[in-house]
């Protein structure tokens, strides 16, 4: 499909000479910018490329030059002028012309290291202690050892080794100095964290996303040898920093710090201000209590980084994600394109309620011939305690059963005889519109695509059709129905109720309710067709919902 909005590829020309040691942070975007413009080419989108260093004319003149309907930003600063990744976003928003990741605002935010751990401090936001040096002498350390000291507005490692963790005076001292001449004020000087380090992506297109965290394999113990990131780690393949620190993707996490750090990392995008996308690393000390180091808005989105490992990981193609960002960020300028969102590849999978291509996942309503796929899926999603896996088992049997007209109603997502997922609700006894959720489940594969989203969002449509003004829920507070509860808020479900202990000690009743406005739009068009489907609501009792999405 050919589109008529021409895509500006901006990036930073490297500046460096091969030989500088920080060089191989500055080259990569080359690659990066080679990728990004063949996967819109082949989109069907007119491109051109545009590098730039540090003549903000040359910048002026290429814009006027190529004229673009969007900018996909992929323009990192200079090792000189590392604040012009800022300005370039800022003179974009104040030409008005559209562009991918996060504004003006976050990226000069993020770029101080220090301004960002005291915006993280201040917003309650678990972050290492620290202090900043501007200039000679040292102060006394105030913090325990040992410390790390890095320069306070580089990013991608630069100016972290290993002698950048101290353990005395002298060593700090010693560091500090060394970073004041070679990179400049601001210093910063933090607790170092020992234990495990996460990079966490995030994706908001247009719901925000945490992807599969990846962990730093810290595999070096030699004594005296810190678990540490440095700069050789990240860009010198060969060499012992980097042969010490292997990502793995997805990490192996315990579920109350994996719902721990996502909810840290979704405040820190949130409080930075990022956009689109973005990284924030977090590290866990010896007690399990993860501290965020960094948010990195507009991180390296080549094939080869970790952020794309983590877009594989949650089954979202590379080159889909790059589509989406420029699609987004002409919607943000006011140019619909065609697009959904949706993270399935183009030739097996179309992701619009009701079309029935071939292999594609639709939102129908239940039928009886689906009753063992639908069983079967059930058996298979964790969380459920036996009682009310047998509750549910129950109202879904019921929904399902040909030729009458019974108390529960089901959706599911539906492909070529699988079922994927399930919805199931009935209305309340009580006279006033009020209907109950019954629980809802997605297969383990298709999670984090927004279909427990999309099912949630059919039964509101079908409960609205049907005189319904309120919608209620029973959710446990259990960390594994973290993704429940979020689908829940996202769509504005709201706690009115939090019953401690019920379901055991430190898992808490949390009684959900969405008021329905009876003339609002539409979600979906195949919503009436789904209500037309359903047959209508009766009186029953409903066991707590649940969710595995």
């Amino acid at each position: 499909m050919m589109h008529s909005s021409r895509v500006l590829v901006l990036y930073n020309e490297p500046t460096l000479p091969p030989d500088h040691p920080d060089a191989d942070s500055e080259h990569d975007i080359l690659y990066t910018s080679d990728v990004i413009s063949k996967i819109l080419i082949e989109a069907g989108y007119p491109v051109t490329r545009l590098g730039v260093s540090d003549d903000s004319a040359a910048l002026l003149a290429g814009l006027r030059e190529h004229k673009p309907d969007v900018v996909f930003n992929l323009y990192e600063g200079t090792a000189k002028y590392g604040n012009t990744e800022a300005y370039v976003a800022g003179l974009l928003e104040w030409l008005g012309i559209p562009f991918t990741g996060s504004p003006s605002q976050a990226l000069w935010l993020a770029r101080s290291k220090p301004l960002t751990k005291h915006l993280l401090a201040g917003a309650g936001i678990s972050t290492s202690a620290f202090f900043v040096i501007d200039q000679l002498p040292v102060p006394r350390c105030t913090i325990d050892w040992p410390v790390i000291v890095k320069p306070g507005r580089e990013d991608a490692s630069v100016g972290i080794d290993q002698q950048s963790v101290v353990t005395s005076q002298k060593q700090l001292e010693d560091r500090v100095e060394y970073i004041l001449n070679r990179y400049g004020a601001p210093v910063l000087v933090e607790q170092f964290i020992g234990g495990r380090e996460f990079n966490v992506g995030l994706i908001e297109l247009p719901d925000l996303q945490v992807l599969p965290f990846s962990e730093i394999m810290f595999i070096d113990k030699t004594p005296g040898y810190w678990p540490l990131v440095t700069f050789d780690a990240k860009w010198k393949p060969g060499t012992r920093d980097f042969q010490a620190t292997p990502p793995v993707n997805p990490a192996e996490v315990d579920p109350d710090l994996r719902e721990w750090v996502e909810t840290i990392a979704i405040r820190s995008y949130q409080l930075v201000g990022c956009r689109d996308y973005a990284r924030v690393d977090v590290r866990v000390d010896e007690k399990g209590r993860p501290y965020v180091l960094e948010v990195n808005p507009n991180p390296c989105i080549s094939p080869l980084a970790g952020f794309a490992e983590a877009l594989k990981s949650a089954k979202i193609p590379h080159a889909q994600f790059v589509v989406e960002l420029v699609r987004m960020a002409l919607q943000r300028g006011g140019t619909t394109v065609p697009g959904s969102g949706s993270w399935e590849t183009p030739s097996s999978t179309d992701h619009t309620t009701g079309n029935n291509s071939t292999g594609a996942w639709q939102v129908r309503p239940a039928r009886s011939t689906d009753r063992p796929a639908i069983l079967e899926l059930l058996d298979r999603l964790e969380g459920f305690r036996p009682e009310e896996r047998e509750l549910l088992r129950e109202r879904l049997l019921s929904a399902t059963e040909k030729g009458r007209r019974t108390a529960a109603r089901s959706l599911v997502l539906a492909s070529r005889g699988r079922i994927g997922g399930f919805i199931c609700w009935h209305q309340s006894s009580q006279p006033f519109g009020v209907f109950v959720l019954d629980g809802f489940g997605v297969d383990r594969e298709l999670r984090g695509r927004k279909w427990s989203r999309k099912l949630l969002e059919e039964a509101e449509q079908i409960i609205r059709q049907a005189g319904g003004r309120l919608i209620f829920a029973e959710l446990s507070s259990r960390p594994e129905f973290v993704f429940a509860r979020h689908a829940l808020f996202r769509l504005g479900y709201r706690v009115t109720g939090d019953v401690p202990d019920f379901y055991r000690d430190g898992s808490s009743r949390l009684s959900y309710v969405l008021h329905l406005k009876r003339n609002a739009s539409r979600v979906g068009e195949s919503a009436p067709q789904l209500a037309a489907e359903s047959s209508t609501a009766e009186t029953s009792n409903s066991p707590n919902t649940r969710d595995t999405a």
